[in-house]
């Protein structure tokens, strides 16, 4: 009885919401109060400054819900906010928040300190986990990256400057009938397309190991052993065209990378119930935000495309499309995460 009398006195009157465990010990007669550490409804307002109120209010009130999941919040709690917000009008205060369905002071604790803080965590677990090989030591000396994607009947190319600049993005196309032959007709189609990279102090390809359990069918399997054996081609063209390393192996330790390619898509947001979309959504956002970048010098994780590189990306079909962004998100994601190590680069599902 008490127990029963204590656990709703202190409920009520101290502390209401935390969660609350009361022990007695028989032997000494004495009432232990124990309050959890895992505080899943109260929140210390006062912990933050007016400054910090100013700068969460204006993230939450200005950025849209694929913005706001570069912080500590899940995409349906991004979503609630951004709804809350259109239909109520912006935020005034930080407890307006509590009023947004599936919001928890808990939640929004984090979600607030990752805004004013930041996410200092990340990069190193985003960088982990997308990059197959080599380590990725100092890259304090990269100027250039190209990234190089081999798809489905074409190779395409990106070179990127320091700072996230289009100096070229180009692709070139072959028939898929003409890709059905053996190895020396591989070779003879990819030398040529492998002779037109431009040079760069890094070059940054995909993995394909991993999709190898999920090829099935004779025909699947043979688009995998083709992939495999044009960037084994390409790969050797880049290592053996060199000349101002001593040898071989020297280049491909220090400037080739492998990024896993079940990474990428994470990191443009590109995974809904586990399933890859396309990436035209992620490519329209940074030919949009290429434009707003010109304009007011931010230094955003964007990147600078001209209006000839934009023409020429627009014009193509969906499937060309499609085809041609992948080389430019993987120089942007290496340019991003491993030489510029940034701490506010999206990371819009878990690795």
């Amino acid at each position: 009885m008490w127990n029963m009398m204590l656990r709703r006195l202190f409920n009520k009157t101290f502390i209401k919401t935390q969660k609350t465990q009361i022990y007695k010990h028989w032997e000494s007669g004495a009432i232990t109060f124990k309050i959890n550490s895992m505080c899943t409804d109260t929140m210390n307002l006062d912990s933050f400054s007016v400054e910090d109120e100013k700068k969460i209010l204006q993230v939450i009130n200005s950025k849209r819900m694929e913005d706001l999941l570069q912080y500590s919040i899940t995409k349906k709690r991004a979503e609630n906010l951004e709804c809350h917000r259109a239909n109520n009008g912006p935020y005034k205060s930080l407890e307006d928040l509590l009023q947004v369905k599936g919001i928890n002071n808990n939640c929004l604790h984090k979600f607030y300190k990752s805004i004013i803080y930041g996410n200092k965590g990340t990069p190193k677990k985003i960088t982990r986990g997308l990059i197959l090989t080599p380590k990725a030591n100092d890259q304090k000396d990269v100027n250039t990256v190209l990234g190089v994607y081999i798809g489905s009947d074409m190779i395409s190319w990106s070179l990127l400057n320091r700072d996230c600049e289009v100096l070229q993005w180009n692709y070139k196309c072959f028939p898929q009938t003409k890709l059905k032959g053996n190895i020396h007709s591989l070779l003879q189609i990819t030398l040529p397309i492998a002779e037109k990279l431009p040079k760069a102090d890094r070059y940054v390809l995909q993995d394909i190991v991993g999709n190898i359990g999920h090829h099935k069918g004779q025909s699947a399997y043979q688009a995998y052993v083709q992939e495999s054996v044009v960037n084994a081609i390409i790969l050797s063209y880049l290592s053996t065209s060199n000349s101002k390393f001593n040898n071989s192996m020297e280049f491909i330790t220090n400037n080739i990378f492998i990024l896993r390619k079940r990474i990428l898509p994470k990191i443009y947001g590109l995974v809904v119930d586990k399933e890859n979309i396309a990436t035209k959504y992620m490519m329209d956002k940074l030919l949009q935000e290429s434009d707003r970048l010109k304009k007011t010098k931010e230094r955003l994780p964007s990147v600078l495309i001209n209006t000839e590189l934009k023409n020429m990306y627009n014009t193509q079909t969906p499937i060309y499309q499609e085809q041609i962004s992948w080389s430019l998100l993987i120089a942007l994601a290496f340019l991003e995460l491993v030489v510029h190590q940034r701490t506010d680069m999206i990371l819009r599902s878990d690795i």
